[in-house]
């Protein structure tokens, strides 16, 4: 299987307005963890980058199911995202749905939405730039 290589695109116009929810976040903890929200990203778009190179998530060639390859156009981009902070011990988890497209369908002169990734990232206190997978990266049909 070549690899799959991804781009993040800025929301469609046609798409729903991204969707932020902060849980127990202060101003200035989302400030800081916002100051390296480059870093963020890429750490997203290598998990993204990954779950969709593995062979044992995605269909490719002849197989059927879902997520399959070949309905995927390579663009998504970020719909919804979520920062909550947890106690004993103190961190912060943020989570980003990713909604990869799909080639327009016959008759429709657009892509549309067709695989949610949900990569949930932590951080610490202090530690602000150093984000890692939290836990399973979620997938669903949208």
């Amino acid at each position: 299987m070549a690899k799959f290589r991804l781009t993040r695109i800025e929301p469609p116009d046609w798409a729903t307005r991204p969707d932020l929810s902060i849980f127990r976040v202060t101003v200035a903890e989302y400030a800081a963890i916002q100051r390296h929200r480059d870093k963020l990203l890429r750490v997203v778009h290598r998990e993204v980058e990954a779950y969709l190179n593995d062979p044992r998530l995605v269909f490719d060639g002849d197989a059927e199911g879902f997520p399959h390859r070949r309905r995927l156009t390579g663009a998504y981009y970020i719909g919804h995202e979520l920062y909550e902070a947890h106690a004993d011990p103190t961190l912060f988890v943020a989570s980003v749905m990713c909604r990869c497209l799909e080639p327009p369908k016959a008759g429709v002169d657009r892509d549309d939405d067709y695989l949610g990734l949900q990569v949930w990232l932590r951080c610490f206190p202090g530690r602000w730039s150093s984000f890692e997978v939290f836990r399973n990266t979620d997938s669903s049909s949208i």
